[in-house]
């Protein structure tokens, strides 16, 4: 059986909250996409309460698209030790959005990598993979110059090095362990259109891995979501907004 097929009715039935630490230019997009495959989203920032809410989260994912600090991104990490998911080794999800695109996004992005509990997951698309790498310089913004065929082996040293599963995103997206790839295609062209899909995959890889026994199949089973509902949304829509109201009924009907 298929990983979405094992694991969209795991999530259907729990609800895992899902403790999204994102930036706030697609706060909205998340958590809409969040609720619509029945997970529940909670999004905390601040110093003061951010521990707190990690440790008591089924799923964390830190989303580093509007950088200000280390700090919070630390706290939430440091709280999965001994939070609700400990038992799952505390995994989380770490989107790297715009790795290799400024020095204080690298340094954080280092500083997350080398956290205890390491990221279970790292979702980004090629630009940010070479930059974790330590090969920068294919990043424009947020946006990859390079593809994700150039940068999956990038992304399998790096699945090696911290032990952890990689999803590269991208025209083609893969994942990867030390010991597994699986390349998917499907989705659509308009959903480069959409600013947060790439965030929507990151969220979605934490819902999944909130309800997963492996953190590879969670990542297959969001990616895999993630093209379905863009295929169908893709269907009926001419342009970037319907597309984004469309994807999301999509992850609705897919869910129900």
């Amino acid at each position: 059986m298929s990983a979405i097929a094992t694991l969209l009715p795991r999530l259907r039935a729990e609800r895992p909250m899902v403790h999204a630490v994102t930036n706030p230019v697609t706060q909205l997009f998340v958590a809409d996409a969040l609720n619509a495959v029945s997970a529940r989203p909670i999004m905390a920032t601040g110093i003061d309460e951010i521990a707190e809410i990690s440790a008591g989260a089924a799923g964390l994912l830190i989303n580093i698209g509007v950088p200000q600090s280390v700090e919070p991104y630390a706290a939430a990490v440091s709280a999965r030790k001994g939070g609700k998911n400990a038992t799952k080794g505390g995994g989380w999800v770490l989107d790297p959005v715009g790795a290799g695109a400024s020095p204080l996004r690298d340094r954080i992005a280092a500083s997350l990598l080398a956290s205890n509990p390491g990221p279970a997951i790292i979702r980004a698309n090629a630009g940010e993979v070479l930059a974790l790498a330590g090969q920068a310089g294919l990043t424009k913004g947020v946006d990859s110059l390079a593809s994700a065929e150039e940068a999956a082996g990038v992304a399998k040293m790096l699945a090696e090095k911290y032990g952890c599963v990689v999803a590269l995103t991208g025209a083609t997206d893969f994942v990867v362990s030390g010991s597994r790839v699986v390349r998917l295609t499907g989705g659509d062209p308009m959903m480069a259109r959409v600013t947060g899909m790439g965030c929507v995959a990151s969220a979605l890889s934490a819902a999944f891995l909130a309800v997963a026994d492996d953190p590879f199949d969670a990542t297959v089973a969001a990616l895999h979501l993630m093209s379905g509902a863009g295929d169908h949304a893709a269907a009926t829509t001419k342009g970037p907004g319907s597309f984004r109201t469309a994807f999301l009924d999509a992850l609705h009907a897919a869910a129900a």
